[in-house]
């Protein structure tokens, strides 16, 4: 009989070096730490960039959250890779190659960069923030007002997913490491994390649609979005046309249901005055809480837009105590965002900072020096994963499992396919317009597709006889779906004991929200998201994109960790990994910063503390965009020089401090400046002078853009709907993995026959008959 496992130690035993210079660094090493690794933090001489970001003489309450559970060394980071399993290498130019190649011979080193280690930018020592990396990334092109300036993410949002992203990498890569004991070199790129977290597949939408590459405003307000009550704000999100029914009768405005103008996203933004008035007119009479409790009868995905102030007394939060104090009692802070078998693994302690220490050596198996077979297979190769997930989140999980090397079964219903396959049924004629959903082409490869109802006792008796042969189980619907059908954990457990099974509701298993609907949208208003998004004094702002692929990759951190205790144990583990503590994770710095300072961090358009001027300006010409980012007083005396602007010779604007002070002034002058301008010929000569600047990228064709074409990260893909198009994979690279997409995203139930025939051993004529019925088909139900 196994020991049950220590939750908070599921990772004893593995050790983990961690040189950061940003979140993206730090969390990637704190969801290692989190699970009971030993993660060392090789702190630079000069002190670690996020521990100075507090007051004088104290260390920034984001950086003890993100080091806690890690001991800190001044050793240098080169003498203690060699006793190391995982490396996280974070650095703002590129590592050195060779070096890099030879750790990865018998460890798996995640190289975290701005353009990735290769691509004729890596090879430049080129400036940049990450600003600037996200108007390259196609970002900052669609967030904002259609008659104001493109806005920023509030938040860093992209750097919290590109360090889950490098730790489910890394974990990933560790598999194969400690199956055939080859190491990996694995190549993250800042730039396209952001092009893949941030911008919604818009490229994908273009790619497929004449009507997405008509020259227009990207930016335009969701109606609804966030919207003002009698007390705060409270966001909305309509994800179906039955959410858009309800909503109008929510609004008291049922004369609207058989209007065609109402019913669209297009007819909408054309009366969009006329359509907030209407909203306003209801939500201003009613309280956030009376809203949402309403809007929660009707099933329609609604949340309070919390601040930091708001959310700590939340009763979801409160109910799951998803916020606990800091080990040191300065501060407040997130807890692991995800639980195994019912149970959360527990805060860790407070960063330790020895100078000289190096790796532990009891809690290190010894590395075996002999030759190992080298397989070419896969990470995961040989493991089944049943894919229930949909939307964006849920089909990222089985997307990244699936280029690893697992066979991803994904299974859907005729009678509700994924709904992001919906997603774009506006955008074309085509009659088989669910196949132009940019969401599902850009969030599936590597998949089959079945088609089975789970309501119904044949389809339910088919899939729990693909779930008895699997490794993993993954959902994300809303708690009481597989409950109702009979799925729960323990009915699933009973059909295979060694089954992983990972649920992502949007708000938990548990708690007073727990059957509340929600999406990538909901989370970000309830997050804090929204509040640190958006103009200065203007109303909170969707970011529009980052909650699913955080939600997405801690899920699957976490998957991979109840997958690798399995493999130790052969006992199955539930995971739970609510969407909702992703995304108020990325949020951390709100709440630690409210609770040890007292400061409401709040919504200031583009501008960041250190950083001015730093902002997009029109330029000559419809939609174009300079954006540039000044950190240092080198880069500001040469920006000065360059833009030849006689009133910045003054005094007040010498030092950074001062230039904050007058952010607002130095944007106007900028403005002024730059209307004459060709942004992109600007933004060249700015970076050749040492200057972070950028020609904001439309991201309908961040495909084109000269570093993400030279890396490949867009894959030509042939389609069976769509021939061959080019589509994004996963945002970072293996060094022994040249190619990602080995299977197109499916369309509904392309592998019918292959799954039941061949695999469950349904006869043809069976198959003939359960698609007769309407059981299994290939499109959707009454279409």
């Amino acid at each position: 009989m196994n020991p049950i496992p220590s939750y908070s130690g599921l990772l004893a035993g593995l050790r983990v070096l961690e040189v950061s210079r940003s979140i993206a660094g730090a969390y990637a090493g704190k969801l290692f730490a989190d699970v009971g690794a030993e993660v060392l933090l090789a702190e630079p001489t000069d002190g670690h960039p996020l521990r100075g970001r507090g007051e004088p003489g104290t260390d920034a309450p984001l950086f003890g959250f993100l080091a806690a559970g890690k001991t800190v060394t001044r050793m240098s980071w080169p003498e203690l890779a060699a006793d190391a399993d995982v490396v996280i290498l974070e650095s703002e130019t590129r590592p050195d190659a060779e070096l890099l190649n030879r750790l990865a011979m018998r460890a798996v080193v995640i190289a975290i960069t701005p353009w990735g280690l290769t691509g004729p930018w890596a090879e430049a020592d080129r400036p940049w923030t990450q600003f600037t990396i996200e108007a390259e990334g196609g970002s900052l092109s669609n967030r904002g007002e259609p008659g104001s300036y493109p806005v920023a993410l509030g938040g860093n949002e992209t750097l919290w997913v590109a360090g889950a992203l490098a730790a489910t990498a890394g974990l990933g890569a560790l598999a194969g490491l400690e199956r055939d004991g080859r190491g990996e070199l694995v190549d993250l790129s800042l730039l396209e994390v952001t092009t893949y977290s941030a911008t919604m597949f818009a490229d994908v939408s273009a790619t497929v649609s004449e009507a997405m590459r008509i020259p227009n405003v990207l930016r335009r307000r969701l109606l609804p979005s966030v919207e003002p009550a009698a007390d705060g704000w409270v966001g909305f999100n309509l994800a179906s046309a039955q959410n858009l029914e309800d909503f109008l009768i929510l609004i008291e405005r049922p004369d609207w249901l058989d209007d065609e103008g109402i019913k669209t996203h297009q007819g909408r933004y054309a009366r969009g005055k006329e359509f907030s008035a209407a909203v306003h007119a209801w939500t201003k009479r009613h309280t956030v809480a009376e809203i949402v409790e309403i809007a929660a009868a009707f099933r329609i995905p609604c949340a309070p837009v919390h601040s930091a102030k708001t959310i700590l007394d939340d009763p979801q939060v409160v109910s799951r105590g998803f916020y606990v104090e800091d080990a040191s009692g300065r501060f407040r802070h997130p807890a692991v965002p995800f639980l195994f078998d019912g149970q959360r693994p527990s805060p860790a302690h407070a960063p330790e900072t020895v100078a000289d220490k190096g790796f532990t050596p009891a809690t290190r198996v010894p590395r075996d020096d002999r030759e190992f077979p080298q397989s070419e297979a896969l990470p995961l190769a040989g493991i089944r994963v049943i894919d229930l997930g949909n939307w964006w989140v849920g089909s990222l999980v089985g997307t990244l499992l699936g280029s690893l090397g697992a066979d991803v079964i994904k299974i859907e219903s005729v009678r509700r396919v994924d709904g992001a396959r919906m997603l774009g049924g506006t955008i074309t004629d085509a009659p088989d317009w669910w196949e132009y959903g940019w969401v599902n082409l850009g969030a599936n490869h590597n998949k089959r597709d079945v088609t089975l109802d789970l309501t119904d006792p044949e389809g339910l008796e088919l899939v729990k006889r693909l779930i008895a042969d699997a490794d993993v189980l993954l959902e994300n619907f809303a708690p009481r779906v597989l409950d109702n059908v009979g799925l729960d954990w323990d009915s699933v457990r009973a059909l295979n004991p060694r089954i992983v099974m990972l649920r992502m509701p949007a708000f938990g298993l548990d708690g007073p929200r727990r059957d509340m609907v929600g999406y990538a949208q909901t989370v970000e208003q309830y997050s804090g998201m929204c509040w640190r998004t958006g103009y200065p004094d203007g109303e909170p702002m969707n970011p529009s994109g980052p909650a699913d692929p955080m939600g997405g990759s801690n899920a699957a951190f976490a998957l991979l960790v109840a997958l690798r205790e399995r493999n130790r144990t052969g006992r199955g583990m539930l995971v739970e990994s609510p969407l909702v503590e992703a995304a108020l994770t990325m949020t951390a710095e709100q709440v630690v910063e409210w609770t040890a300072n007292g400061t409401l961090l709040e919504r200031d358009g583009n501008h960041a503390k250190g950083r001015a001027p730093q902002g997009v300006y029109a330029a000559k010409g419809v939609e174009q965009w300079l954006a540039l980012s000044v950190v240092t007083d080198e880069q500001w005396r040469k920006l000065m020089s360059y833009t030849g602007i006689q009133s910045w010779d003054d005094s007040a604007l010498a030092t950074a401090a001062g230039r904050w002070e007058q952010r607002s002034r130095l944007d106007r002058d900028l403005s002024a400046w730059a209307a004459g301008r060709h942004a992109a010929t600007t933004a060249a000569e700015l970076v050749s002078n040492g200057i972070p600047a950028a020609h904001v990228v439309d991201q309908r064709y961040v495909h084109a853009h000269p570093q993400i074409t030279a890396r490949g990260y867009f894959e030509d893909i042939d389609h069976p709907v769509h021939g061959t198009i080019p589509l994004p994979v996963l945002p970072f690279r293996f060094g022994r993995i040249p190619r990602w997409s080995r299977l197109a995203p499916p369309t509904v139930g392309q592998h019918n026959v292959e799954v039941l025939e061949k695999e469950l051993g349904l006869s043809r004529a069976r198959i003939d008959e359960l698609t007769e019925r309407g059981l299994i088909g290939y499109r959707p139900a009454g279409l």
